[in-house]
């Protein structure tokens, strides 16, 4: 048992030396890249980090024959998984926080009124909702639940969970005048 711990031990390290040795000289091109594809650099670093997390999970056994080649299907895979991602958790209208943003004019007493008044505005429309309308809004909205599983917690079809969302939304844009 000793002399297996050991050598598991030994081969463990020579994988990590491999793999640091990999991504020393590959992290430049990998680099290009994502640049060319992506501006922001924590998300291109995160890129790089994604690849080198899946070359770590291929090593053990089998070495890498063409590791160009499997390096670039693994940063196309990516890549796509990345785009995927960032469209389905539509990224692109998400604002970066700034707390320069929120240490000017937020604390005024103008603004902490109309942010009262934008929640009590919110709240009295959710009210005028039906119940059942209500809940489903807040499991989806508020609490971020999927909507199958406001259909699973709530025993009614997703189908029923769509319909509630949209007498939701549009009840809280008529009454709010904007987009919910």
């Amino acid at each position: 048992m000793a002399a297996e711990d050991s050598t598991n031990r030994q081969r463990r390290g020579a994988d990590a030396n491999a793999l640091e040795a990999f991504a020393r000289r590959y992290t430049p091109a990998l680099r290009r890249y994502f640049r060319k594809r992506e501006s922001r650099p924590a998300d291109i670093d995160d890129l790089i980090q994604e690849v080198f997390a899946r070359v770590a999970k291929r090593t053990g056994d089998d070495e890498i024959q063409q590791p160009e080649a499997y390096l670039l299907r693994a940063a196309g895979n990516v890549w796509r998984d990345f785009l995927r991602k960032k469209q389905t958790h539509l990224a692109s209208v998400h604002e970066e926080f700034d707390d320069e943003q929120l240490l000017h004019g937020s604390e005024s007493p103008e603004h902490m009124l109309q942010g009262q008044q934008a929640i009590e505005a919110v709240i009295a429309a959710l009210n005028e909702l039906p119940e059942r309308s209500r809940q489903v809004f807040v499991l989806c909205r508020v609490e971020g639940m999927r909507q199958r599983h406001v259909a699973s917690r709530l025993g009614v079809s997703v189908s029923s969970v769509e319909k509630h969302m949209i007498r939701a939304v549009a009840h809280l844009a008529d009454r709010l005048g904007k987009t919910v």
